[in-house]
């Protein structure tokens, strides 16, 4: 095994100039909040240490809160539920650095254009606490452009195989949202409201969640 293990890494090779390379990332949140992120990205090696990227992304998160009539936990329970569905587009640009043989560490940036969907729900329960007999529904959409900045590596474990993470710990983001639809109910009887949408700008800092990668050369 340890012979195999060797043979292995003797033939794992960095990308040169011209080569192409695919991938795939996943990246998840367990606990209250449940995030699954998926990737799937190619490149293309303009110089050995410069590559070019253009990706798909789609990510799901859910948060759901239980709410207790009584500050004890006794009697009826409530239950508030988050979700956002988010698909990608992206274009950007690695710079690769010396690192070793088969270790390749980069920076990035990337510019990306999307789209967002966020339905909240309540049941015997509002945003804060337990309500008894109230319903809750908002929906909402939105597209969104703008940059964000990559720090990663590539672990090249064999010929044409490698493995890697990356992390985006900045990113400036454009949002324009869509009218806003909220139902809520109270012992049967029904309000129903809509919010205009509008256009708001974002900074987000060591937010998001890394991904892990593996990856192939052609």
């Amino acid at each position: 095994m340890a012979i195999g293990l060797m043979a292995l890494g003797l033939y794992a090779q960095k990308p040169e100039k011209e080569n192409i390379t695919t991938e795939l990332g996943v990246s998840l949140g367990n606990g209250g909040n449940t995030v699954n992120t998926f990737g799937i990205n190619g490149r293309y090696f303009a110089k050995t240490d410069l590559a070019l990227v253009l990706g798909l992304g789609a990510s799901f998160s859910q948060d759901v809160k239980n709410y207790a009539e009584n500050t004890d936990g006794s009697g009826d329970e409530g239950t508030f539920t988050y979700q956002s569905r988010y698909t990608e587009l992206y274009l950007g640009a690695q710079k690769h650095f010396a690192g070793t043989s088969r270790l390749s560490p980069f920076v990035g940036a990337d510019f990306l254009l999307g789209t967002e969907g966020t339905h909240h729900e309540g049941d015997d329960a509002g945003t804060s606490g337990y309500v008894k007999n109230y319903s809750y529904e908002r929906n909402a959409q939105s597209a969104r452009a703008g940059i964000r900045a990559a720090v990663g590596f590539d672990f090249w474990v064999a010929k044409g195989l490698y493995i890697g993470a990356i992390y985006h710990p900045l990113s400036i983001t454009l949002q324009m949202q869509d009218e806003t639809k909220t139902t809520t109910g109270t012992n049967g009887s029904t309000v129903k409201t809509v919010n205009p949408g509008g256009t708001y700008t974002s900074l987000s800092t060591f937010g998001q969640l890394g991904s892990v990668r593996v990856g192939w050369l052609f």
